[in-house]
């Protein structure tokens, strides 16, 4: 398969993010940008180890907080480095968020701007249970313009399904009063639903519980492998059928009902195929995310590699901001073994994957917990996340308005540029795969 240079349709149209939240506050510090080092796009700082909801797919950990210390010494070792562009996307993430004192992040905000040089824009993202939700929550958000994530599992019995109960049976009333709570403020927020094995068949309940909530974003999330010798349901005979006929019928109801709903890997998916570029993936591009936890460990690639342990790696944090600069990471000799075999496998993938110029490689922790490594091919996660997503885009839009021409098509140069697709009623300015840039 030949690739060929593809003129672009309106590009510029596909390049909006709903993670466009920007900090308000001032900095004092001024350092230049390098425009030569590879960038640092996303900062995962982890506040605490804990999540409200105890769910099948998200086991409970401590409830253990990161110091502000530690926050300031993250905040030295990341601003200190070259890796950093115009802007950061910072996500408070792996944990449930809200769990610590919202008094804590007024603190580490004013903190964070103090530290960031002023060339730098900080985009803060929130991932949240909402259970935790209240009013002051809410205008905090706003007035740090944050992104916010809200996990919703979906209807009532989609989302019990799912858990072991330990927040009692108000749990889902909590989470839509967060969702109330969110659209009275005027605050913008995109879905996220792990779909549980019980939500595959539902489709066009989940699709209609978003619209009567008027829920205007969403991105699927699947019961990934979360460690070496765990399992998920995905695995099991049949589940991929399964997950395909899903993709297939929210497509369908997406096409038909257009402005509806925004679904993130749909949508991101239609860019992918305009795109004139291949995809790469972040989480195999060492520092291009950056994981601090909550104790100030520094790890890189899958920010589910922090907190991990593997037989034959131990742990993934590559060092601590109390005695480790990023650069002196690079030279560590567990990165540098784990950074090696993450490239063998990116190279794998491309060699034997007809679908590695839509995917990037994959996620390096999807690889070692489906199959012990990290040079590892295809996983189940590639499969139903990246294959089936993209081969049924491709199958909807042919089925409605013919073949659209690829990026790796020969085309010819001097023809007009192809522009059926920008008729096609699905929002191609949603969100993006996660961690999945263009270009």
């Amino acid at each position: 398969m030949t690739c060929r240079r593809f003129k672009q349709i309106d590009s510029h149209r596909t390049k909006k993010t709903i993670f466009a939240g920007q900090s308000v506050m001032d900095a004092t510090t001024n350092i230049d940008v390098d425009a030569v080092t590879p960038r640092l796009k996303l900062l995962v700082l982890q506040p605490a180890a804990y999540r409200n909801v105890d769910c099948s797919f998200s086991d409970r950990e401590s409830a253990a907080t990161m110091s502000l210390a530690t926050l300031d010494l993250a905040c030295r070792r990341v601003f200190d480095s070259p890796r950093f562009d115009r802007e950061l996307d910072v996500e408070w993430h792996s944990g449930e968020p809200l769990h610590v004192p919202l008094a804590w992040y007024e603190e580490a905000i004013a903190l964070m701007t103090e530290r960031r040089p002023a060339a730098l824009q900080l985009n803060h993202r929130f991932l949240t249970d909402g259970l935790l939700l209240n009013k002051d929550w809410a205008l905090f958000f706003a007035r740090i313009q944050a992104t916010i994530g809200l996990r919703l599992a979906g209807p009532a019995d989609l989302g019990d399904a799912g858990r072991r109960g330990s927040d009692g049976p108000d749990a889902h009333e909590r989470a839509m009063r967060a969702v109330c709570l969110l659209q009275q403020h005027g605050l913008p927020f995109h879905v996220i639903t792990v779909l549980t094995e019980h939500a595959l068949d539902e489709p066009d309940r989940l699709f209609d519980f978003y619209v009567e909530n008027a829920i205007k974003e969403v991105g699927f999330d699947i019961d990934e492998i979360a460690g070496a010798g765990m399992k998920s349901y995905l695995a099991s005979d049949g589940i991929e059928a399964r997950f395909r006929r899903f993709i297939r019928r929210f497509f369908d109801l997406a096409w038909d009902e257009p402005g509806l709903l925004k679904v993130g890997e749909l949508d991101s998916t239609a860019r992918l195929l305009l795109s004139g570029v291949p995809a790469r993936d972040e989480r195999n591009q060492p520092f291009a995310v950056l994981t601090v936890g909550h104790d100030g460990a520094i790890s890189t690639f899958s920010p589910e590699l922090l907190g991990a342990r593997h037989p034959r790696f131990g742990e993934f944090g590559f060092g601590h901001v109390a005695s480790q600069r990023l650069c002196d990471i690079e030279y560590a000799p567990l990165f540098q073994e784990i950074s090696s075999e993450i490239l063998q496998g990116v190279e794998a993938c491309k060699l034997s994957c007809e679908h590695f110029r839509w995917c990037g490689g994959g996620a390096p922790a999807s690889k070692l917990f489906e199959t012990g490594r990290f040079d590892a091919t295809e996983t189940m996660h590639c499969r139903l996340t990246r294959q089936v997503v993209l081969d049924e885009v491709i199958a909807g839009i042919e089925a409605r308005i013919g073949r659209p021409p690829m990026a790796h098509d020969v085309i010819d140069e001097d023809a007009e540029p192809y522009r059926v697709l920008e008729n096609v009623p699905i929002d191609l300015s949603g969100q993006p795969m996660p961690y999945v840039i263009e270009g």
